[in-house]
């Protein structure tokens, strides 16, 4: 046959051919298109075989065949399957056979959508031609599913494969990429599964491939134990591990988190003479970069360009991300730069490194730039980039932006999920609403990221019924609730006060294996609010047996509920009930009952707390603040027995300070002996006691009157290591003062001077009080003028003091200079200066001195301020200022001294020490048992002063009774 030359189109002419005494047959048609297609015209074949067709000749099931391998060869997918199936099949009545099946089924597979149609075909194959292709068909097409994370539709092509009608083997090369491939979409325990029914059936008999893949999903599930007996067993059965196997194994441990088992398997590699790789480096760097190691990375980096062995991008890119992930955003950019120059071409994957790197340090401009970079560079940015942007506007609050970009791209699940969350938290209710009419509109696969956001944006529009319908869709979607999820739900029934729906929900969390402290914590709280405390008490106890964290916030409501209905009562109930749990795990709540019952005065109630957490050998979490509450409610005995019977366990790192004020308490209180005791046991304790601790001590011995004992100890200080303050100094010329003995108060005063103590106004003010109270003024008046000029400026007490000794000599005249001097130097008289001055006038018969004196005092300050708070607390009388004032306008300053009297007795204790006071009301009633209890008996100071204080204040037949109790006690 001669062929005609090629016309001006370049293809065969079926007229010429006619024309140049061609004769077509079936077989010559056949002839020649089979020597086109040798020749590889395939585009000439098409277009002769429609010429064929519109002349309507013979055309047997030879040329249909050549025409679909014609499309086929040309990627014209679409077009060879049309024709194959209306046709080949319909008008030649063959079916194709496997070669040109297992074309067109992989042509399809490995376009980017076409897997899909591919799987379609294959079924089409299967069930209604009953044709089969090639194994290898099903293995390339399982590959591509995996590929693209689609394991359900990879295991529907496996099951075919692998059906009664089939019964292909299929090989470690598919059962390695399904197990890869489970692990890829994070679910290795569907890869282990996968790989457990496979051996189990016989059908396979892995080699080192599917070993590598089985190691890699043993690691993401932190099995590492299993991942050495499987290494063992290897061993035992002579497999030979190479580097692809080793980097594996590495690579799984950092996913695991196993860093350390990745150091040492790395090690152990090298031992063992396997080279490490490009690979085998890169993982090692990248699995330091995550860690935060960014110096070890770069170590890494240097030995590996020393051992001859060459980065590519993925091993810069790994550095790039360390460095960014420790803000170094400099450094990034110029390693980023080094690469350009090293002629190393650059992936997308690289951009996005950087620019998240820049959108975590807020450097949005930097962002941007990066971004126009890429794309001058010809890389175009896919919606990773994109979301990568989005992601970092929203961080930075600028949410409206990031979403004005998401409207010029694609977006994804991950988009609209991070443009929801950044309006959920600015609780921007328009625009949540229109992201989710937007991803509606989109119809994109939910997942359980974007589900759970959804849910939180019903809540904060407050769309509860479309919350309860999407959770109930869930199984339909194929998501499975999470953590975030329940809680969320359970959140959402309790702002609608559905306490029982929430109940509900919390049952199926249980049921479902899912522990979530959010969700315990979140349930407790609204049943206390619904009251229900018996039921949140089982719910806590549910939680600490579980080992959950136990939220402080939920935890103090419970308290308060418990206390709020029950009082002490309900707390120490909820106690029990938690002491009977086997571990420590509610220390917390001990701890939060213990400090209630301390703020609300519970103190009985609290220290049997303190003694459940004895037995439960727990620990006190602030012992200073239980001890310092019970030291300041006069119950410093309690806290001194604490503390020496606790053995250091149950109140821990007990330092000076927390003995200082216990023994502060006791000298108070007039527990002397046990005082003293307490010191000795610090100081077996270890605890270095300081001279505020001493000086309590002294002021203790001193306000019991023993004197003689707080000169010794006094003396004794500077023998232990401890030098006097003026504290201390100051307590004991106090007490010297108020016993007269003067000579000796100026003996320390000079003392103290000498050594470089600047003694403060107490003291000098102790000395001039004491002195005028004898009316021994001109000693007063020689401490002024010597000793405290220069030093310390005299105050109101100084004034009222020299008014007062000056009063009791009737030494008006004195009296009345010093008031003068003093308010020259801007220094007033105070309320009973002012007072023994008028009442020392009217004595004279100087009314209308005192009636002056009256009415200075009456527009005094701190005057004004006392009277001010009677007036406060006599809420239904008469203003006492202004009938004061009324009484010295009409010249009655004897009646209006009188009120003052009044006055200066509800708020001054006319010389009794307070302490004395509590002392007394402490022991109001104090019986026999409690004198033994005590330990009084132990205590002759006390006791003294105890029987003196009684008598003086009148009381003689408390202390009477007092005394007889006393005696019946003592061992006879």
């Amino acid at each position: 046959m001669k062929l005609l030359p090629r016309t001006s189109s370049g293809l065969f002419s079926l007229q010429s051919l006619l024309k140049s005494g061609f004769s077509p047959t079936s077989n010559s048609i056949d002839r020649f298109l089979r020597y086109l297609y040798r020749r590889q015209k395939f585009n000439c074949i098409l277009h002769f075989y429609s010429q064929l067709d519109s002349k309507k000749f013979h055309i047997n099931h030879r040329i249909y065949s050549i025409v679909s391998w014609a499309f086929l060869n040309l990627n014209r997918y679409e077009d060879a399957e049309t024709f194959i199936n209306n046709t080949l099949i319909l008008k030649a009545s063959i079916f194709p056979r496997t070669r040109m099946l297992d074309s067109l089924i992989y042509g399809f597979s490995v376009t980017r959508d076409g897997p899909d149609k591919a799987l379609s075909i294959l079924r089409d194959c299967l069930r209604i031609h009953g044709a089969f292709p090639s194994s290898s068909t099903f293995s390339s097409l399982i590959s591509r599913f995996v590929a693209k994370g689609e394991m359900g539709k990879a295991i529907e092509v496996l099951e075919m494969m692998t059906n009664k009608k089939l019964n292909y083997p299929f090989d470690n090369f598919v059962s390695s990429a399904v197990i890869s491939g489970f692990c890829k979409i994070g679910k290795p325990e569907l890869a282990l599964g996968f790989f457990e029914t496979a051996m189990d059936s016989g059908a396979l008999v892995p080699n080192l491939v599917t070993y590598t893949t089985i190691v890699s999903a043993l690691c993401q599930l932190g099995k590492v134990d299993e991942v050495r007996d499987v290494v063992r067993r290897l061993e035992d059965e002579g497999f030979e591990f190479d580097c692809v196997f080793c980097s594996n194994w590495i690579h799984g441990y950092f996913k695991g988190g196993a860093l350390m088992d990745a150091l040492m398997q790395e090690r152990k590699m090298v031992e063992k003479g396997i080279s490490r790789d490009t690979v085998s480096y890169s993982i090692l760097i990248d699995g330091m970069s995550k860690e935060g190691s960014i110096d070890k990375a770069l170590g890494l980096l240097g030995k590996m360009i020393k051992e001859g062995i060459e980065p590519n991008l993925i091993t810069f890119t790994a550095i790039m991300r360390g460095l960014c992930k420790k803000g170094k955003l400099d450094e990034a950019y110029a390693l980023f730069d080094r690469v350009l120059s090293m002629g190393i071409e650059v992936d997308e994957f690289v951009y996005v490194t950087l620019i998240d790197g820049a959108c975590r340090k807020g450097y949005l401009s930097r962002a941007f730039s990066m971004l126009e970079d890429m794309e001058q560079r010809g890389i175009k940015p896919s919606i990773l980039t994109y979301n990568t942007v989005i992601s970092g506007l929203c961080r930075a609050g600028r949410v409206s932006e990031a979403d004005e970009i998401s409207k010029g791209v694609s977006g994804d699940v991950v988009t609209y999920s991070t443009l929801l969350d950044g309006y959920i938290k600015e609780e921007n209710v328009d625009a949540v609403l229109e992201i989710r009419r937007r991803f509606v509109e989109a119809e994109i696969p939910m997942d359980l990221v974007m589900c759970n956001i959804l849910l939180k944006a019903f809540l904060l529009v407050g769309a509860y019924g479309e919350a309860d319908v999407l959770y109930r869709a869930m199984p339909e979607m194929d998501l499975t609730p999470d953590t975030v999820t329940y809680s969320t739900m359970i959140e959402c029934c309790c702002k609608t006060g559905q306490i029982e729906e929430a109940l509900e929900m919390f049952d199926e969390l249980r049921k479902n294996s899912v522990s979530s402290a959010v969700c315990y914590n979140r349930i407790i709280d609204a049943l206390c609010k619904k009251g229900m405390l018996e039921t949140a008490t089982e719910v806590l106890v549910e939680l600490l047996e579980k080992g959950l964290y136990l939220d402080i916030h939920t935890s103090r409501t419970l308290l308060h509920s418990v206390h709020a209905c029950g009082g002490e009562k309900g707390i120490l109930g909820l106690v029990y009930r938690l002491e009977q749990l086997n571990s420590n795990i509610c220390n917390a709540m001990f701890n939060d009952a213990l400090l209630l019952l301390c703020q609300r005065g519970s103190f009985d109630a609290a220290i049997e707390v303190y003694m459940v957490m004895k037995r439960k050998v727990l620990t006190v979490r602030s012992p200073s603040t239980f001890l310092k509450a019970l030291v300041d409610n006069l119950r410093a005995l309690d806290a001194y027995s604490l503390v020496v019977n606790d053995g250091e366990r149950t109140l821990p790192s007990l330092d000076v300070v927390d003995y200082t004020i216990i023994v502060d308490g006791l000298c108070k209180e007039g527990f002397l002996i046990k005082a003293l005791d307490l010191c000795t046991f610090a100081k077996q304790r270890g605890i270095t006691l300081n001279i505020i601790t001493y000086n309590s001590l002294l002021n203790g011995l001193c306000q019991q009157g023993c004197l003689v004992e707080a000169l010794r100890l006094f003396d004794s200080l500077e023998n232990i290591g401890l030098i006097p303050s003026t504290v201390s100094y100051g307590i004991l010329i106090g007490s010297l003062c108020k016993e007269g003995l003067f000579r000796d108060a100026e003996k320390f005063l000079d003392e103290m001077v000498s050594k470089g103590l600047v003694p403060n106004i107490l003291i000098y003010n102790s000395m001039i009080d004491g002195y005028c109270k004898l009316g021994r003024t001109e000693e007063a008046v020689k401490i002024l003028s010597r000793k405290m000029i220069g030093r310390v400026t005299p105050d109101a007490f100084t004034v009222s003091s020299l008014i007062k000794g000056y009063s009791k000599k009737g030494d008006m005249e004195e009296a009345l200079r010093v008031v003068a001097e003093f308010k020259g130097k801007n220094v007033s008289a105070d309320f009973l200066g002012f007072l023994f001055l008028i009442k020392g006038l009217c004595t004279k018969g100087r009314m209308e001195e005192a009636r002056s004196v009256l009415r200075e005092m009456l527009v005094s300050e701190p005057v004004v301020e006392l009277i001010n708070r009677v007036d406060a607390e006599l809420v239904e009388s008469e203003s006492i200022g202004g009938f004061l004032v009324e009484l010295c306008e009409q010249g009655r300053v004897p009646q209006a001294a009188k009120i003052l009297d009044e006055i200066s007795s509800t708020f001054y204790l006319s010389g009794k020490n307070s302490g004395s006071c509590q002392r007394l009301q402490f022991l109001n009633g104090v019986s026999e048992k409690e004198v033994k209890k005590e330990g009084y008996v132990h205590d002759f100071h006390s006791l003294h002063s105890t029987v003196s204080s009684l008598c003086s204040s009148g009381k003689l037949k408390q202390a009477n009774e007092f005394v007889v109790s006393l005696l019946s006690s003592m061992p006879r």
